[in-house]
């Protein structure tokens, strides 16, 4: 009998008590099966009011065994987050798919719930945290300008401009985690006011999102993610940047969350010494600066709502100095411009499958222009005179998704409220507002698992401005396994802006005056989207063929009035159009390329001009890094050609023309390195290596400025260059074995 019973014993209860003490979790690389090291872990039991969290050790073992249903999140820098539930008896291997490798990012931008850009029915272009660290670049202007589609226009007062798909800044909509960047100076956002010190990814859409975000957006998008507050107790970041050019960054922060709530804070402070490719006595080409720039996160996890607040600070002092004055040559007039621009937000977002969010932001932009007379025998400078040119906006803006559990059917829809007001003296002194307030709604179906398709419409009213209906439609289809293509079809509407019609700017540069009798600027578009992928256990490639064409009624663009004065008129038409081949391929471990080649034209219906015809401008990208995952090295090398440009100038008589800019090279080499098991990364490298300064800008002057030449700067010639970044992180004391 007691031989009996110890067999039943055996046979049935050890397996029982086997399975109620689980099995320990391990963290494995998906492709090796190799151990990650130094994950960071969060379980969440069934019931469990708090999280535990956890570091793996070295042969990637978490101090935890399941026993019980668990949700797992686990994160590491190079791999692809993990959110699943590992359930007891099973095998508790987490497997984490390399970042590299993912042909699938997750985007958020116009999305009815984030999810892979590869079910997005918008081509969204991602831009990861491993692109973002390879390349080492501290603002937009960095990272972008190697991108396709995407061309740079320098100004020594106003910054860098960019245009998308061949049309102006004024076309791209550019948000900070969903919120639109003020402060428009010449049709653009500065781009080096962009910080991206705190940024997860950079999603760009190309084409037209007027349904979705409204004015400006004609071009496409470009949204900056910042980083999540992380699940640790505390986490803390410093970093520095060095550049041979005279670049000295510094930049910190640290986080901290308790239960339902989580602040954080980052702050940095940017200075450029200024640079000439030549000796031009006092005055530098690339203007001196100084930066500085401050986030405060705050956010708030209940049970069904998540709520946010942001208060952000930037603040930018730009030195223009004067040449030296006869007949002693020991005084000189200098021009300071501060810029300050502050944007305070608060988000509301309902947890679930069909989430409801609402944002509402006040931003504040102010440019304060100061003439100094300075003795430099003292030395004493004395103010002159000053004039300040000042923009608010206020948005509030809520939508909800709603999609069926079949995935049949699913639509999003939302309001649009927006404020705009300019002061100073910049615009004669007087405030000048603009308001619209808008609907959209846009509607999914799909009808087979490989086909969906999405009808959209936008309406609003505006306060200066008859606003026509905004409509559009996207189609996504995948007959076949690895093939995919999108079409769309999309109208236009841009309302001119504060700046455009009232703005007078005229220093020793420059001499722009507003105009009020613009008209609003109408257009259609089209896109076009081919891609084959193939995914193998270490290899994955994607091929992608684009085509577009962009039509603009009445575009609004700048004009010579004669004696070099511009100012903005209404061209009857503009066209644009383009196609583009690319490749993007990794061989896991070993490497990563991505190459791309386009042609983007650019018609303009000048006055005097039967015919538009397209001038076309040829464009090759290029980047590959080498992988020694062994010692955690990247070594990246990216490339750029920019064929020759057309652009409208004023010619010899005076009258408005088209001229071009000559083609160049750009080519930077990185190093990525990390240490003290990845807390701390050393970037290096060269940019520039061809020592690109000034191109040809032939056919007249250069531009909107008065007295312009005919070279047009592009870069600052070959620099070298130093990153470190350094991140700790304090679990919390919850870490316990189970």
């Amino acid at each position: 009998m007691t031989g009996r019973i110890l067999i039943l014993f055996i046979y049935f209860w050890l397996p029982l008590m086997l399975l109620g003490q689980g099995n320990p979790v391990r963290v494995v690389d998906s492709r090796t099966g190799m151990p990650v090291a130094f994950a960071h872990v969060k379980a969440t039991e069934p019931g469990s009011k708090a999280a535990k969290f956890f570091v793996t050790d070295p042969d990637g073992f978490v101090k935890f065994t399941v026993t019980k249903p668990t949700i797992f999140q686990v994160t590491y820098v190079g791999y692809q987050s993990f959110n699943d539930t590992l359930l007891p008896g099973e095998e508790a291997v987490v497997s984490l798919l390399p970042e590299v490798f993912s042909l699938d990012e997750v985007v958020v931008t116009a999305q009815y719930n984030p999810g892979s850009a590869d079910r997005s029915l918008y081509r969204v272009n991602v831009i990861n945290q491993l692109q973002l660290r390879r390349s080492a670049a501290n603002d937009l202007t960095g990272l972008l300008r190697n991108q396709m589609n995407i061309r740079f226009s320098q100004d020594a007062s106003l910054g860098t401009g960019m245009s998308l798909q061949g049309l102006s800044g004024e076309h791209v909509k550019i948000l900070m985690d969903g919120v639109p960047v003020i402060g428009r100076l010449n049709g653009s956002i500065d781009l080096s006011q962009i910080n991206l010190q705190n940024a997860r990814q950079v999603e760009i859409i190309e084409g037209p999102m007027s349904v979705i975000y409204g004015s400006n957006a004609l071009a496409g998008v470009v949204n900056i993610i910042p980083q999540d507050i992380p699940g640790n107790s505390l986490t803390a970041n410093a970093g520095t940047y060095l550049e041979s050019v005279g670049i000295i960054n510094f930049d910190g922060g640290f986080s901290i969350r308790r239960g339902k709530n989580a602040f954080g804070v980052q702050a940095g402070r940017n200075f450029f010494a200024g640079y000439s490719p030549e000796e031009e006595g006092r005055s530098s080409l690339w203007k001196p600066r100084r930066q500085v720039n401050t986030d405060l996160n705050h956010s708030l996890s209940l049970k069904k709502i998540i709520l946010k607040t942001k208060f952000s600070y930037f603040d930018e002092l730009l030195l223009i100095k004067g040449n030296l004055l006869p007949p002693y040559y020991e005084r000189a007039f200098d021009n300071h411009f501060g810029t300050n621009r502050m944007t305070a937000k608060s988000d509301i977002s309902t947890k679930g499958r069909n989430p409801f969010t609402a944002s509402n932001s006040l931003s504040y932009y102010q440019r304060i222009r100061t003439l100094y007379y300075n003795n430099l025998t003292i030395p004493e400078k004395t103010p002159t005179e000053y004039d300040t040119t000042g923009f608010g906006s206020f948005l509030s803006r809520g939508m909800y998704s709603y999609r069926s559990e079949s995935g049949l059917f699913g639509t999003q829809f939302g309001y649009d409220a927006n404020a705009e007001w300019a002061t100073g003296d910049r615009i004669g002194n007087e405030k000048h507002d603009i308001a619209d307030i808008a609907g959209f709604a846009t509607f999914q179906y799909q009808p087979v698992e490989w086909l969906s398709l999405q009808p959209g419409f936008r309406y609003a009213y505006n306060t200066r401005f008859n606003s026509p209906l905004i409509y559009a439609l996207h189609l996504k289809a995948g007959p076949q396994k690895g093939m995919m293509f999108r079409a769309s079809y999309s109208s236009g509407y841009r309302a001119p802006s504060l700046k455009e019609l009232y703005l007078f700017f005229v220093d020793v540069n420059h001499d722009i005056t507003g105009n009020p009798d613009l008209k609003p600027e109408n257009s259609n578009h089209i896109q076009l989207q081919a891609t084959h992928r193939i995914e193998k256990v270490t290899y994955a490639t994607e091929t992608e063929f684009r085509f577009f064409l962009n039509n603009i009624e009445d575009q609004i663009t700048l004009a010579e009035t004669g004696g070099g004065s511009y100012t903005y008129f209404n061209l009857d038409q503009a066209r644009t159009m383009g196609y583009s081949a690319s490749i993007r391929s990794s061989l896991y471990p070993l490497f990563d390329l991505r190459l791309g080649w386009g042609r983007t034209g650019k018609a303009n219906n000048l006055p005097g001009d039967e015919n538009m015809k397209l001038y076309w401008s040829p464009e090759l990208t290029s980047e590959v890094t080498c992988r020694m995952d062994d010692i955690d090295l990247h070594i990246t090398a990216i490339y750029k050609f920019t064929g020759q440009t057309a652009r409208i100038i004023m010619l010899s008589d005076g009258q408005i023309g088209e001229g071009f800019m000559d083609s160049y090279h750009n080519l930077d080499l990185t190093l990525l390195k990390t240490f003290m098991q990845k807390r701390l990364a050393v970037n290096a490298g060269v940019k520039n290596l061809f020592d690109v300064t000034n191109i040809t800008s032939a056919g007249g002057s250069g531009g909107v400025h008065s007295g312009g030449g005919s070279n047009v700067p592009v870069a600052w010639g070959r620099t070298f260059f130093l990153k470190l970044s350094f991140n700790i992180s304090k679990n919390e004391k919850a870490n316990k074995d189970s």
